[in-house]
Order: C-alpha cells, then sequence, then structure tokens
C-alpha cells in the first residue's frame, strides 16, 4: 500500500539548483526521523511548492525517500516507482526487494537512466538528483543511505547517524553537535526542526511546509507524519525556545578584559 498524500506533477525539461531544497534524515537507536522542506525556485521570483518526500508502507516495510536537485529527474523517480508497485509481474519493486541495500541500488539504477535518458551522459548525470533513503524491512536493522546522481551510495555511520543533502551549510552544525546514535526520538526530531529553522532562515531558498516524519522502532510504524507551516504551534515553540536560548547563553559570557 503507497502512502502519499502529495501529489507530483512533472516538469519535462525544468532544471533547478540541487541546492534549492534542504532535507535531513537522522537513524538514531529509538527510529529515524525524516524533513525536507518544500520550495523549488526557477528564478529569482519564481518560487513553487512541491513535496520531496515518498512514503511507503509496505506489509513487511516502511520506506521514505528525501530527494533533491532535478525536479523533473525527482518526480520521474518517484512516478517509476510507482508505476512499478502497480505491476504485480515486476519483481523489481520497493515491495519485493529483499532489504534497503537492494532498494538502494534500485533508486540508483532509476536515476540515472531518468537523468540521462539517451544512454549515460556524465554531464546530464550530474544534473540529477540526489536522495535520502532511509526505512526498516521485518528482522531487518533499519537504514539509511545517501544516493548519489551516479547511482552510487553511502549509508549512516555510528558516529555520523544522520544524512542531509541540499543547501546544508546552515542546518547541519546543530546536528553535529547534538545527535548521536543514542540521542532520544523525540530530541531528535527537535534537532531536525531546529536545522530545518535555522536554514530557512538563512536561505530564502529553502521554505515551508516542511514535511515531517518520525518512524519508532519498537512500534515499528510511522509515530508522527505532518507538514508543518512556520505558524504551526509546535515548530513556533522550538523556534523561538531555540532563539531565545542561544541569545541568553550569547549574553552570559564572560567579557574579555579589555572591554569596560
Amino acid at each position: 500500500m503507497l502512502i502519499c498524500k502529495y501529489s507530483f506533477v512533472f516538469f519535462k525539461n525544468t532544471l533547478f539548483n540541487p541546492n534549492m531544497t534542504y532535507c535531513v534524515g537522522i537513524k538514531v537507536n529509538d527510529g529515524m526521523v525524516f524533513a525536507s522542506d518544500r520550495r523549488t525556485n526557477a528564478g529569482l521570483d519564481n518560487f513553487n511548492s512541491y513535496t520531496k518526500m515518498y512514503v511507503h508502507k509496505g506489509v513487511d516495510r516502511n520506506i521514505v525517500i528525501l530527494t533533491s536537485g532535478n525536479l523533473s529527474t525527482s518526480q520521474a523517480v518517484f512516478n517509476s516507482i510507482g508505476k512499478d508497485l502497480e505491476d504485480p509481474t515486476n519483481g523489481n519493486n520497493l515491495n519485493n526487494l529483499y532489504n534497503m541495500n537492494e532498494i538502494a541500488k534500485y533508486i540508483g539504477r532509476l536515476t540515472v537512466m531518468h537523468s540521462s535518458p539517451d544512454g549515460f551522459n556524465q554531464e546530464m548525470v550530474e544534473l540529477g538528483s540526489t536522495f535520502i533513503l532511509g526505512g526498516h524491512v521485518q528482522g531487518q536493522e533499519q537504514e539509511l543511505y545517501l544516493i548519489y546522481p551516479q547511482g552510487n551510495f553511502i549509508k549512516t555511520s555510528e558516529t555520523k547517524p544522520y544524512l542531509v543533502i541540499g543547501e546544508i551549510k546552515y542546518g547541519k552544525p546543530i546536528l553535529d553537535r547534538v545527535v548521536k546514535s543514542e540521542t532520544d526520538l523525540g530530541d531528535a526530531t527537535r534537532c531536525a526542526l531546529i536545522s530545518m529553522d535555522s536554514t530557512m532562515k538563512a536561505d530564502l531558498s529553502v521554505g515551508p511546509p516542511i514535511d515531517v516524519l518520525v518512524y519508532k522502532n519498537s512500534l515499528s510504524k510511522v509515530v508522527y507524519l505532518q507538514s508543518l507551516e512556520v505558524d504551526n504551534p509546535d515548530y513556533q515553540y522550538i523556534s523561538k525556545q531555540w532563539e531565545k536560548g542561544i541569545f541568553e547563553i550569547f549574553k552570559s559570557f564572560d567579557r574579555f578584559n579589555w572591554e569596560d
């Protein structure tokens, strides 16, 4: 069964800067957190809103895919995933692939195919899409992968249990300082929202609404899936408390000896 309450629109020849978005995936012992903005940019005065999150629930698995980069490639990949799921004779789909590693290979093949449809072209592939793939297949460990436009991929490590794509430079510092494998799932979610908030404040090419999903290991299911506007009470509380806390800590520093 496909749980994807967002519609995807095709733009055959639309390219946008691969940094014109921000997505974060976090894997901690208790589960996983995913967040992505919806803003796309086709010029300084042409902003649109499209989800970059694809969510699939199968009989024995939960899978989440985030994307940044070429909008037409990303949506062509999502469309192919949907078509493959609808074909009962196709053994190469999200329901039938044995583990997350095989699913990462499958998405890698799709992104190369759609970014370079006339045969492998390095220049076209580099203008393709990047993906974060996360999920859990029953009886296996949860996994989180970064899939490059060239189709190859890496996964998270114990020392760095998160992945980011798109406009990463503003939201990454909080993740580096806070997120560890043993981080509580709620704290990881708050950290993802602060990371997104920091990015949106610094870069107008990243904007609301923010799609947020939380998967809890102990329940083997998605426990939170929301699209948050900036006026959402939970988002507003976290944003304001973080800003207040930073200001209070900054003002608490001891003075330099040359200050009056």
